[in-house]
């Protein structure tokens, strides 16, 4: 190959490689209209390479992380404006098509939701115990960390003296919040 080729092999190949957000969209639209339903699934790769129209490992793994993040948000883009309502389930996608994917979907909402209202208790947990103070202590960053527990309501033991004090001073931390709010 001479020299000329191959700087026309380069401009071609910036000319492939710019995509908007928009393209990706629009593509990922006319890709999943034949992956309607679960039977209908398409991969990761399968979307990458639609989208972007090259195959992901042509990119190191920081590009194509990335590019996939970029990607990924315009599937959550989608489904936020009911264009297009795309889900995974077990390393696929595909659009919702019957009750038992949509169930899929709440159930793993539901299982998200619960973690973040288990991290909520964790972070006034932490706050109560003034845990932040630990921080510098060697020997507690060398513990071993404690299995995480189920907390559930009805195996929680409450002590009514604590649950008071804990009361008054969430109740007295709402109300500067409100405070400070309306102002």
């Amino acid at each position: 190959m001479n020299k000329l080729e191959t700087k026309q092999k380069k401009k071609e190949k910036k000319k492939e490689s710019r995509i908007t957000k928009a393209l990706i969209r629009e593509r990922l639209l006319k890709h999943f209209k034949n992956h309607i339903g679960e039977q209908n699934k398409t991969t990761q790769e399968e979307i990458f390479q639609i989208s972007t129209g090259f195959n992901s490992l042509e990119f190191d793994g920081f590009k194509r992380f990335y590019i996939w993040e970029t990607i990924n948000k315009e599937i959550k883009k989608l489904r936020k404006e009911n264009k297009c309502f795309i889900i995974k389930k077990k390393g696929s996608f595909f659009v919702l098509k019957e009750q038992n994917e949509a169930d899929y979907y709440k159930n793993t909402c539901d299982r998200a939701i619960i973690g973040m209202k288990k991290a909520k208790l964790r972070a006034d947990i932490w706050v109560e115990d003034e845990s932040w103070k630990k921080l510098g202590d060697e020997t507690y960053l060398n513990e071993e960390p404690k299995e995480e527990k189920e907390i559930n309501d009805n195996d929680r033991i409450i002590d009514i003296n604590q649950l008071n004090e804990k009361a008054k001073t969430k109740i007295i931390r709402l109300f500067k919040e409100d405070e400070t709010n309306n102002k």
